[in-house]
Formats: structure tokens, C-alpha cells, sequence
């Protein structure tokens, strides 16, 4: 279920940047739909942000999904 989740906000047109809180308490920003990869067989994804940084990640390790708030023009 999360992950039909992740997958819709990634695909969201327009897309609007949203957080992954991890069950460790780690908070991961995920900026742009193509700085991550969701194999369609597979409950894993592959999350990459600023930089060269990345972490590959189980559903199971996602606590909550946050969309980040609007910025007024």
C-alpha cells in the first residue's frame, strides 16, 4: 500500500516535491519525480537526492509520506 502511495506523489502531474519519514526517524526530501526509481516488481526503491547520496529503502521502512507545502509567488 505505501508504495502505490510513493509511486502516485512521484507521478503526480503537477508534481509537488514530498518528504518519506522513515521508521528510524530519518526524514528523506524527494525534489523531483526522476531523482527516484520504483522497480514494478519489487518492494524496494531507490531514492536519490541532492548530490551523490542515495539510499535504497524497503516499504516497510517508510513511517508516513509528507508533500511539502506551497511556496507563495
Amino acid at each position: 500500500m505505501k508504495l502505490d502511495l510513493v509511486r502516485k506523489m512521484r507521478g503526480r502531474t503537477p508534481f509537488r516535491p514530498f518528504q518519506l519519514h522513515l521508521t528510524n526517524g530519518e526524514v528523506l526530501p524527494v525534489g523531483h519525480p526522476e531523482s527516484m526509481s520504483i522497480p514494478a516488481d519489487g518492494n524496494d526503491l531507490f531514492v536519490v537526492w541532492v548530490g551523490q547520496d542515495w539510499n535504497l529503502l524497503e516499504a516497510g521502512q517508510i513511517a508516513r509520506i509528507t508533500v511539502q507545502p506551497k511556496v507563495a509567488k
